[in-house]
């Protein structure tokens, strides 16, 4: 194919366009957190099932609590997972604990910290007046039977767990995860186990792109380091394409030894596009050969794991069915200046913090695209667009949250 130079946006609109979702598969749930679903979940029964009691106090009818104080006779104590048989007459009261169903007659529960206990118990004074309703969480406030809980395409997080188990799904349709084929080429690297000699480099982008994948939900099947030789490159992509997703990373620009387009080329791989106006990443390579996808990623590990993050994460959650398969852009304000000279979009790295009720940027000082220190301290992307060439301190920009900004501190 010619070698176009196409946007962030076309590239992304190609990968997604020739990216299928693949068949569901059923979970139990035990096994489904980070699962994508594959169908909407209903409830089986109103949320709550019985009026319940909000907090433990006193179960009352609210024309006996207009007024306090008031003194009402103990008629029985009902726990969570107990129930009381009877009606509540006028005068009367029943004690309730946090999440018991409230007894029949009682319209409210007087909190137990604005009670006192009198005769041993046997009766209650009540020191504050209670309105109907009063922290009683009414039958299928939260949620009737048969609508909808859970959407499919949403990702089950541990709040969607509570979720399937309230409504009686043990297991669940989710979306397949999808294989993927990890790939490293070039004559200059070793393995993460061996001490590299002279000109040689460990092979940070193969474990790097594997945890990406994992972390997209894809079932990584690693296919080692491959050095640039045609043959050999030819005999892993074969392997590679047993798998729903080839990623290789190296080998996809114009050098000598760059070879990957020319292997693929063996194997009637139809390419897509062969460049993006990305910095980092412009050479990146996106193909599809019968339902099998195989990204060519740049050898350079922050171009490595940045055009992953724009292309190939949400191809991953495509194939899941995922409804949000990129991550939205926030604005930022820059607490430093931030420069693009490369006439490409550019993804900076930075850390962001919120300070005074904004999100703050502080850009990272980066050797390029090889400096993955840099890169790995970084909770965010700072975004300029390629006509863009400057963004001066205290100026407003977008930037994509990475997976980790919660776990990194985002100090400046």
């Amino acid at each position: 194919m010619d070698d176009v130079v196409v946007t962030v946006e076309k590239a992304l609109e190609i990968v997604l366009a020739h990216t299928p979702t693949l068949p569901p598969e059923v979970a139990l749930i035990d096994g489904a957190l980070g699962r994508v679903l594959a169908e909407d979940v209903a409830a089986d029964h109103d949320l709550p099932p019985f009026d319940r009691a909000a907090m433990d106090g006193y179960a009352v009818r609210a024309a006996d609590a207009a007024s306090a104080p008031a003194v009402l006779d103990v008629i029985a104590q009902v726990r969570a997972g107990q129930a009381f048989d009877g009606k509540i007459a006028a005068g009367q009261a029943v004690q309730v604990m946090t999440g018991a169903p409230v007894p029949t007659g009682a319209s409210a529960v007087v909190p137990v910290e604005k009670t006192r206990a009198l005769e041993g118990g046997r009766r209650v004074e009540l020191q504050a007046t209670a309105e109907p309703g009063a922290n009683v969480s009414r039958q299928g406030c939260e949620v009737r039977t048969g609508e909808t809980v859970l959407r499919a395409g949403a990702t089950i997080d541990p709040a969607s767990i509570a979720v399937l188990a309230a409504v009686g799904r043990g297991r669940v349709a989710v979306g397949q995860r999808p294989t993927v084929a990890v790939l490293s080429t070039g004559d200059e690297l070793v393995d993460v186990w061996a001490t590299p000699g002279r000109a040689r480099i460990r092979n940070s982008n193969g474990y790097a792109v594997a945890a990406q994948a994992r972390w997209a939900g894809g079932d990584v099947r690693p296919l080692g380091v491959v050095p640039d030789d045609a043959d050999r490159i030819a005999a892993a992509v074969r392997e590679g394409f047993r798998s729903h997703v080839l990623v290789i990373s190296g080998g996809v620009s114009a050098g000598a030894y760059d070879l990957v387009e020319d292997v693929l080329a063996r194997f009637d791989t139809g390419l897509l596009f062969t460049r993006v106006s990305v910095k980092p990443g412009a050479p990146l390579v996106f193909g599809r050969r019968g339902e099998h996808l195989v990204f060519g990623l740049p050898g350079n590990p922050v171009s490595a794991q940045v055009t992953f993050e724009l292309f190939v994460r949400p191809a991953l959650l495509r194939m899941q069915g995922a409804r949000v398969v990129t991550r939205p852009p926030v604005r930022v304000e820059l607490a430093e200046a931030v420069v693009n000279r490369s006439g490409r979009r550019a993804y900076s790295p930075a850390r962001v913090r919120l300070e005074g009720g904004r999100l703050q940027a502080w850009p990272i000082v980066s050797q390029g695209s090889g400096d993955l220190v840099a890169h790995a301290s970084a909770n965010a992307m700072v975004i300029l667009d390629a006509e863009k060439t400057r963004a001066e301190a205290g100026e407003a920009v977008d930037a994509l949250l990475l997976g980790n900004f919660l776990e990194r501190d985002g100090a400046g």
